[in-house]
């Protein structure tokens, strides 16, 4: 009882994190309702000189730009931003990994307690989340989210979106497996079967990328920003929760799954980064 206490702890820490995030953002949004508007500016009037500065392409600068692009300058920024962000986290964690100080020095420890504190209910419950949230099972449920909103839409674009997430979390997740070569956790640990290298855990980097992109889909047409957090929060305790469960069989450490995590928020980023760029290219998403 005590180790499901823990776990359910921490997947209701995260989601509690995100709510309040979520909130802390929505109130400083509102109290410096401004900034837009300034940001909004700046853009017009970089975009502005860099239309003189293109001479007869002026006219073509000035009538493409408008609120809707300074916004997505901003949106783009924020993403890169973002990306860099978590890029520098994974490498941090790769380095920890390699070198074995930092957080992978946690690793033996928690799996020592985990091992010793497991339950029969517990251990069925954690088979089944990992079953569901492996890559393959994320793909599904990823192509299932993006399949209901692209009919609810009227688009393909949600579709496709979840593909590129699913497809490419995954072989992002295989050539830092390759790379990096980091064995398992021993098999005497472990009360799941596994194969192939730890470092980052697959299941965390799918959940992490999948529930992350779907959260943000889901959220584009939400009026309810209160809503919004809400889905959102979802999304970072069940990713938090497929995490958990590989820590829990004994058949990855934890810094693999943070690795993977962090792998796959990285790829979230990217996607959402990227998608943001083409729909501004192939006109306002339908």
């Amino acid at each position: 009882m005590e180790l499901t206490a823990i776990i359910t702890a921490l997947v209701v820490a995260v989601g509690a994190v995100v709510v309040l995030t979520g909130l802390v953002i929505q109130a400083w949004v509102a109290r410096h309702s401004g900034l837009p508007t300034a940001v909004t500016g700046l853009a017009e009037g970089l975009a502005a000189r860099i239309g003189r500065f293109a001479g007869s392409h002026c006219e073509h600068w000035n009538g493409w730009l408008g609120p809707e692009t300074s916004t997505l300058i901003l949106r783009l920024v924020l993403g890169l931003a973002a990306v860099a962000l978590v890029a520098i986290g994974v490498g941090a964690l790769v380095d920890n990994v390699t070198d074995g100080d930092g957080v992978a020095s946690l690793d033996h420890p928690i799996a020592r307690y985990v091992s010793v504190h497991r339950t029969a209910a517990l251990t069925s419950v954690m088979k089944a989340v990992s079953d569901v949230g492996g890559p393959a099972g994320m793909a599904m449920v990823g192509l299932g989210i993006g399949l209901l909103l692209g009919l609810v839409w009227r688009s393909w674009a949600p579709l496709i979106v979840m593909t590129v997430t699913a497809t490419g979390v995954a072989g992002l997740t295989v050539v830092f497996k390759a790379v990096l070569g980091r064995a398992r956790p021993p098999l005497a640990q472990a009360v799941a079967a596994a194969d192939g290298f730890g470092f980052p855990s697959g299941h965390a980097a799918a959940a992490a990328a999948v529930c992350g992109v779907a959260a943000w889909l889901c959220g584009l047409r939400m009026r309810s920003k209160r809503g919004r957090i809400a889905v959102w929060a979802v999304a970072a305790m069940l990713a938090a929760l497929v995490g958990i469960s590989r820590i829990y069989l004994g058949v990855h450490w934890t810094s693999d799954v943070l690795g993977g995590w962090a792998v796959g928020v990285l790829w979230m980023a990217v996607v959402v980064s990227g998608w943001t760029a083409l729909g501004r290219i192939s006109g306002p998403r339908s």
